[in-house]
């Protein structure tokens, strides 16, 4: 089974990420529009079936700008920390929040995920790396200096 990585948008008009094998998958930020989402997802031939939670990497708006209607949209969890998620002003479900902590190994499915601080100008920034199948990649964006 392979571990797949796309870039549905990167830069500060928004970032978000597709990370996924072929049973299920995890956007790393939402910076775009639930409508761009579903637009470039099907575009790329991606299922929004198999996307299982959203992690995000900090509050700045084109990082968050879609969490909000994807999330309650299709029912998706948001992993966000505390600190972040006060600084966002995102109005999330409670039942979708989930905390995590740095190096705290996240379990969805046949995919690990496991967040790490980062230096950037947000409330509590994070990077993460997703592994399946003894692969892993690591997404890691607006690194102000080297961690």
């Amino acid at each position: 089974m392979s571990l797949f990585i796309t870039s549905l948008n990167s830069g500060s008009n928004g970032n978000c990420y597709y990370v996924g094998n072929n049973h299920e998958a995890v956007f790393v930020d939402v910076g775009i529009s639930c409508k761009e989402v579903e637009l470039r997802m099907r575009r790329l031939d991606l299922s929004l079936n198999k996307i299982e939670a959203i992690f995000i990497s900090h509050e700045h708006g084109d990082h968050i700008k879609g969490v909000q209607t994807l999330s309650k949209k299709y029912n998706l969890p948001v992993y966000i920390t505390p600190h972040t998620l006060s600084h966002s002003r995102l109005v999330l479900e409670n039942v979708l929040i989930r905390s995590f902590s740095g190096y705290e190994k996240i379990v969805i499915g046949n995919l690990i995920i496991t967040p790490f601080p980062k230096r950037h100008d947000a409330a509590d920034p994070y990077s993460c790396i997703v592994e399946g199948n003894g692969i892993k990649i690591g997404v890691l964006t607006d690194v102000g200096s080297v961690c």
